[in-house]
């Protein structure tokens, strides 16, 4: 492995500088110094690295998308690259770029130089931005649901295992332990020291985010409207509406 650090080593020091990319990630087996020359600071590792071992008899994927089959794009620094194989690591909260079946480039949210990264899966399009997290004390990837002037709607994945039945006699698994996900929302303001507060996807939560004199007609809105507190797109257009009025 401390060969394929210098071999890549010797690649970092030919930066390119050009403002877009396209990276066929496909081909960067045949290919790792065009990747490397590319991207300043991305670190490689062997594929699966940093798994716990206490969770590989955990059935399913750590990871976000169920393939590696997703266009791109990251915004690094002052450039823009468009990849082609590429995945979430939900249980190192990172992004990973799949080189070939043994290595993959680590996109942490603690690099300086990234700026966001969306994500294209055929399903529905992502938009990922690393901010500061207060329970882990670093950086975290979060996802942007809404996103203006005045504030971002935001969540953030975590990784679950969900845990399998067990058997009283034989004390064996009848059914196995299974990776899920969950998502925990946050609301951004950005003109109150950019302070990121949890919400929750219920009724008192969401009026706690509304100012006092507009709280009825909000209610209102959202009774004329049939929105329901714990959907999250109906959340992003009562808060779209709470702030158009106040402004």
């Amino acid at each position: 492995m401390s060969k394929l650090y210098i071999f890549f080593s010797f690649f970092i020091l030919t930066l390119v500088s050009f403002s877009q990319t396209n990276l066929n990630t496909t081909g960067l087996a045949g290919n790792p110094s065009k990747a490397i020359s590319l991207f300043s600071g991305l670190k490689v590792n062997d594929y699966g690295h940093n798994r716990s071992e206490n969770n590989s008899n955990v059935e399913g994927s750590p990871y976000l998308f169920k393939n590696w089959n997703n266009k791109s794009k990251i915004w690094y620094d002052d450039k823009v690259f468009n990849l082609d194989s590429i995945n979430y690591d939900l249980e190192n909260e990172r992004f990973d770029i799949k080189l070939n079946k043994d290595s993959i480039y680590i996109i942490s949210p603690d690099d300086r130089n990234i700026k966001k990264v969306e994500v294209d899966n055929v399903l529905y399009k992502s938009v990922f931005k690393p901010y500061y997290n207060k329970t882990i004390h670093r950086n975290s990837f979060y996802e942007v649901l809404t996103e203006n002037d005045t504030y971002s709607l935001l969540s953030n994945y975590k990784l679950k295992i969900k845990g399998g039945s067990i058997d009283p006699l034989t004390k064996t698994y009848i059914t196995p332990k299974e990776y899920f996900s969950e998502k925990d929302y946050f609301i951004l303001k950005h003109k109150e020291e950019s302070e990121m507060v949890p919400i929750k996807l219920k009724k008192s939560e969401i009026l706690k985010l509304i100012d006092v004199p507009y709280v009825d007609e909000i209610k209102d809105f959202i009774k004329k409207q049939r929105l329901k507190y714990d959907q999250i797109s109906d959340v992003s257009r009562i808060l779209n509406y709470y702030y158009s009025i106040k402004s």
